[in-house]
């Protein structure tokens, strides 16, 4: 910035310079020019004077003495009487020039011819005599471009001093000008000592470092919520995997050891059996979690009728909802969104197994497909054992249990409903929880149809 400011100054004081310069010698050759021709005129009406009085002998061989400047007689009818500087005889007819046409008419004339070099120009003065003839007078002077090549060496000087002090001055008022604004403290941005133009960038610096400030103090707390979510999911897994792993141990070491009856060997490898089929759906919820936290990008998406998926796995669960003594029905209408086969398989399933698990006997699952406008709304409600209010927020988290015991009865690893909250995400879809203790739960989940933007 300082480089920009130093370079602006130093170029407008040497533009001004040429200007003046320029804009001096102008004035000067048009002063010189007037005071020139005025000059001539007065001499050519002083020795046409002496002329008419003494006669034309007063331009006698001497006259180049007495006068610096070249004196021309001329005839009415333009034939060259007498010249100072050249042989009349040999001078041609002086009629067409226009000085000459001028006197003659209006009693003087002026005119004003360039040199064979540009650095000077033939001032010419004329007026009339008595007896008609015109005297003329013709000097040189300078023109613009020779007043400036006159003035070279001293111009050449004071541009160079010019120059200095420009460079000089606008290093200093470049560095002036910008102390102010390095001094800003970016860390506590004050408009104490600068310019008050500055203050909307003050303003600026200032309301940018608090929200900077406030998002970095966002970014804490979501890394210490992740850490914590983090340790949590780290200690449930260890404790979920451990409880069956302990169990299919000792199972198996009381076999090993021959001391379970032989009638019981075949109890004791069936507990062994459902652990490890425990552990298996616990390992495959845990890969599923994972793979929708990265985003699932290997999940191909295609249109998906709701109604249509939601009859298949209805279809699959009726049996397990009939060993619970549970009524399981879908009704609703069509509705195709851009999903996911298996992921839906999955949020559907587990909402429909959640729903059956911790209902009651003679108890009900309603599933219900509608559609409105450009949204697609999966509904399941049944009329279980409800959540308590103080619970509703934390259901979706990975592990976490309303009632454990009764979770521990009815099985299950407790990350049915993350797996759904993660799903609904990758659908771009919203979920809506409506829940009351002993009455039963409604959840619904919000999708975009197919033909939304």
């Amino acid at each position: 910035m300082s480089k920009r400011i130093f370079s602006g100054i130093f170029f407008v004081a040497l533009a001004v310079l040429i200007i003046g310069i320029s804009f001096t010698a102008g004035i000067l050759h048009d002063y010189y020019s007037s005071q020139f021709a005025v000059g001539l005129m007065n001499e050519a009406h002083a020795i046409g004077s002496a002329v008419e009085q003494i006669g034309k002998e007063y331009l006698s061989d001497d006259i180049s003495d007495k006068y610096q400047n070249r004196i021309t007689l001329i005839g009415a009818d333009g034939k060259v009487i007498f010249d100072s500087s050249a042989d009349p005889a040999e001078m041609e007819n002086h009629s067409d020039r226009k000085e000459f046409a001028e006197a003659l008419s209006d009693g003087e004339g002026t005119d004003e011819r360039t040199s064979a070099t540009l650095a000077e120009k033939t001032v010419y003065a004329a007026v009339k005599l008595r007896d008609g003839s015109v005297l003329r007078i013709a000097s040189t002077r300078l023109s613009a471009l020779s007043i400036i090549l006159a003035m070279a060496q001293p111009l050449c000087f004071l541009l160079v001093i010019v120059l200095i002090l420009s460079g000089v001055f606008a290093s200093m008022i470049s560095k002036k000008i910008v102390k102010p604004i390095n001094e800003i403290d970016l860390e506590k941005p004050s408009k104490t000592g600068i310019y008050q133009e500055l203050y909307p960038l003050v303003d600026k610096i200032e309301s940018q470092k608090i929200e900077l400030d406030e998002r970095m103090r966002e970014l804490q707390r979501e890394h210490d919520s992740q850490d914590k979510l983090r340790r949590e999911f780290t200690a449930n897994v260890s404790h979920e995997l451990k409880t069956p792993l302990t169990s299919i141990s000792g199972f198996a070491e009381i076999i090993r050891d021959g001391i379970v009856k032989e009638q019981d060997v075949k109890r004791f490898a069936g507990n062994i059996y459902d652990e490890t089929g425990r552990l298996i759906t616990l390992v495959g919820d845990i890969i599923k979690l994972s793979e929708l936290d990265e985003g699932a990008d290997n999940a191909q998406r295609e249109p998906i009728d709701l109604y249509e998926i939601s009859e298949s796995v209805i279809g699959h669960l009726q049996s397990t909802a009939a060993k619970s003594d549970v009524s399981i029905t879908l009704s609703g209408e069509s509705a195709v969104i851009n999903g996911s086969r298996q992921i839906l398989d999955e949020m559907i399933y587990n909402l429909c197994d959640n729903a059956i698990k911790y209902n009651k006997p003679g108890g009900f699952v309603k599933v219900n497909i509608s559609k409105k406008g450009f949204l697609a709304t999966l509904s399941v409600e049944d009329n279980g054992i409800g959540i308590p209010e103080e619970d509703k927020e934390r259901v979706f988290e990975r592990f976490y249990r309303v009632n454990k015991s009764h979770s521990k009865e009815i099985g299950g690893t407790g990350l049915g409903l993350s797996i759904v909250k993660h799903s609904a995400a990758f659908h771009n879809a919203k979920i809506e929880l409506d829940s009351l203790l002993g009455k039963g739960t409604t959840i619904k989940i919000i999708f975009p149809t197919a033909d939304s933007k």
